[in-house]
C-alpha cells in the first residue's frame, strides 16, 4: 500500500475550494501526489504530469519484459520454452476445469 505525508491527503471539498494551490504544489514539486478523501475514503490520486508520464513508461517497459528478464540465469532456448507453455496456459478454457 501506498503511505501518504498528512499534507498529501486532501478532502473532495479542499479540491474543490483550493484547486489552484494544490495544482501548483504538485507542478512546483513541493508535493508528490494528493490522495482525494471523500466520505472517509480514500478514493483517489492527483499526480503531475511529468509523474503520470514516468509510471506509465515504467508499466509499459516493464509489460515487455521476457521471461529471460526475470529469470536471467537461464538460457535463451528455456526462455522460449516457458513463454511457449505460459501462452498454452492462457489457452486452456477455465470452463473445462
Amino acid at each position: 500500500m501506498v503511505n501518504f505525508n498528512r499534507n498529501e491527503i486532501v478532502s473532495a471539498t479542499q479540491i474543490v475550494r483550493q484547486f489552484s494551490s494544490i495544482m501548483s504544489s504538485l507542478v512546483n514539486k513541493t508535493l508528490d501526489k494528493i490522495a482525494v478523501v471523500r466520505n472517509n475514503e480514500m478514493e483517489a490520486v492527483i499526480l503531475s504530469f511529468d509523474e503520470y508520464e514516468q509510471l506509465v513508461m515504467r508499466a509499459e517497459a516493464a509489460s515487455q519484459k521476457s521471461v529471460r528478464d526475470y529469470f536471467g540465469c537461464i538460457t535463451s532456448v528455456e526462455a522460449d520454452l516457458m513463454e511457449q507453455a505460459v501462452s498454452e496456459c492462457r489457452k486452456v478454457d477455465l470452463n473445462e476445469w
